[in-house]
């Protein structure tokens, strides 16, 4: 159970930040891409309720493989690094298959797979840096904790 609420957790924060850059996209460059993508299909008023959905199943998707690489539960005995590449590759593979199943932009414009890429690239470093901070932020904490724990035992 603590499991499950721990991945809708994950799920919903992630949903809920990637809704909100989304929507910015969508004031910035709604009027633009309008006729180009199904996401910016309403223009700067914000993104369909199916595109919403669609996004959901691609967060939830990421979310899963996220638990899938970095976690000990089914991959034993990998490095942190490996785990991180093949999560990366994983997510990259599924938000392709997602653009092409769903339609979020044309398949056929070189120039939105460059922005898709950078923006993914982007996301990706901005991940890793927080993600290695709120390590580092653990580890001090557990550090700070078995010091203490160690200066009241003797």
């Amino acid at each position: 159970m603590r499991r499950t609420l721990r991945f809708l957790g994950n799920v919903f924060m992630i949903y809920g930040v990637t809704t909100l850059i989304i929507n910015i996209f969508c004031i910035l460059f709604g009027k633009g891409a309008q006729g180009y993508s199904m996401m910016f299909s309403l223009g700067s008023e914000g993104i369909p309720v199916k595109t919403s959905a669609e996004f959901l199943l691609t967060v939830a998707s990421v979310v899963a493989l996220r638990y899938i690489f970095m976690t000990e539960t089914l991959i034993k005995d990998m490095s942190v690094t490996v785990r991180m590449i093949l999560m990366f590759i994983s997510a990259f593979a599924v938000t392709c298959a997602y653009i092409v199943l769903f339609g979020w932009f044309p398949v056929d414009m070189p120039s939105t797979w460059i922005m898709f890429i950078i923006c993914f690239a982007v996301s990706c470093t901005v991940s890793s840096i927080i993600s290695n901070q709120s390590e580092k932020q653990e580890n001090r904490r557990l550090e700070e904790a078995l010091k203490k724990y160690k200066e009241e035992q003797e």
